[in-house]
């Protein structure tokens, strides 16, 4: 990769990280944006949620698969903050009635999806 395509590639990144802060226009995205775990549950959240026979999105599930980037306390504090706010929505589950099944909100699909679409603008 040469030079003049690294620069074009980090400054689309940087144009996305901050797009991502507008703090008006991007309200529950920008929770997540604090920190690498917290944008990492996000997109993993968004991903099973429109995923055809994925795993359901459980804190279990989900402390598993980002033990590499925090504490098990530390994802399920942050998952408990987001569902406070309104980011994340929970429900039973239809396999075990003692789980609770982890969704994004339509606000926080809205959001993600008007900045996917910014991506599209910008380059």
């Amino acid at each position: 990769m040469n030079t003049e395509t690294i620069l074009q590639k980090v400054n689309e990144q940087i144009y996305q990280f901050e797009l991502a802060g507008d703090k008006k226009t991007f309200k529950f995205l920008n929770y997540f944006r604090g920190s690498i775990y917290g944008i990492r549950i996000c997109f993993e959240i968004i991903k099973l949620y429109f995923e055809k026979d994925s795993p359901e999105c459980t804190k279990e599930y989900l402390t598993k698969k980002m033990s590499n980037l925090a504490s098990r306390a530390t994802i399920i504090n942050f998952i408990n903050g987001e569902i406070d706010k309104g980011s994340l929505n929970t429900k039973i589950s239809n396999k075990d009635k003692r789980v609770k099944i982890i969704n994004p909100s339509n606000e926080l699909i809205s959001e993600f999806v008007l900045w996917l679409d910014s991506d599209n603008r910008a380059t």
